[in-house]
């Protein structure tokens, strides 16, 4: 249930590929966009959207349909979902404007406390009980990319991450992902609509690293780190699992313990649980979890940082 369809691998020489791809396509042109930034003070945000879509094919090994956004996005009719936390545009603290994220100080008022954001997240549309069956019954994995900052506590925006990760949507496993997207459509979707049929509710949100993230069993299939990405990137891929492998023997990614409350994790004593020690939870403790009220499915808090 969690094995690729293998006849319907195709591309071969996958890494190198990936490697010339985000030269090419996504790091050559960002640079000339960094450089008419300075210039116009328009934001050098790229969108992912197709881009990742390619990518999706190069670490799949699948090709693509040539649908665009009507159709399968990958042959073995997987769904990519894609998000970018890189060159969000920021906020001043002081003033309220806008500001790059290459900025230092605000350009308006030339204040440096500014709010950082990094907070772009996956959204899944269902706006009716057949799409919804879709995503149940047949879409047969999620594919979700997303380019950040791994060191943007630490305010650094010259090192960026690509990664990607893989839920499939029949699998036990991902049980979890199943009952958020039947609580989305039956109790939020559908009460908006009944109380204003002529507005469309926003998509579900589905947040990375989130509570609800970790409970759905992510697997981890790619990462890449790209170093001085703002003069002269340098391409590391430090994870990338081969097309052909079963994911069902590979593990899901480990929620850090600082997502926890304080009454789950009492919950998890109580089921016997030993926590002492343990920064981050396994997939056997996290199914002993209850999800949250979509309510309160939204991103972790982030830090205001400076650009110093």
């Amino acid at each position: 249930m969690m094995q690729p369809n293998i006849s319907k691998i195709s591309i071969t020489n996958n890494i190198e590929k990936i490697k010339s791809f985000l030269s090419e396509v996504i790091l050559a042109p960002r640079a000339q966009m960094i450089k008419w930034s300075s210039i116009t003070n328009q934001t050098p945000n790229l969108k992912i959207g197709y881009p990742g879509q390619h990518l999706a094919s190069l670490i799949t090994g699948i090709s693509g349909t040539g649908t665009g956004a009507r159709g399968d996005d990958i042959a073995d009719g997987s769904e990519v979902k894609s998000c970018s936390r890189v060159d969000q545009v920021d906020k001043c603290e002081n003033c309220k404007s806008n500001v790059m994220r290459m900025q230092s100080v605000c350009p308006n008022c030339g204040s440096v406390e500014i709010r950082r954001n990094n907070d772009s997240k996956w959204l899944i549309a269902i706006r009716n009980q057949k799409e919804l069956d879709l995503y149940l019954e047949k879409i047969p994995r999620m594919f979700f990319l997303i380019s950040d900052y791994p060191n943007f506590s630490e305010s650094d925006y010259d090192t960026l991450r690509f990664s990607s990760y893989e839920i499939w949507n029949q699998s036990e496993r991902a049980n979890n992902f199943r009952k958020l997207l039947i609580d989305y459509y039956q109790n939020i979707y559908l009460a908006h609509i009944k109380k204003d049929p002529k507005k469309t509710p926003a998509p579900k949100n589905f947040w990375p690293y989130s509570y609800q993230f970790y409970l759905c069993n992510p697997i981890k299939t790619f990462e890449c780190i790209i170093k001085n990405a703002n003069s002269s990137p340098k391409i590391q891929i430090t994870k990338y699992v081969t097309p052909q492998t079963d994911r069902a023997e590979l593990p899901s990614e480990d929620m850090p313990i600082e997502l926890l409350k304080k009454e789950e994790i009492t919950y998890l004593i109580k089921k016997g649980v030993k926590l002492d020690g343990l920064k981050a939870l396994p997939e056997e403790y996290r199914n002993l979890l209850p999800l949250r009220d979509t309510s309160e499915a939204k991103p972790q808090k982030q830090t205001y940082h400076r650009f110093l």
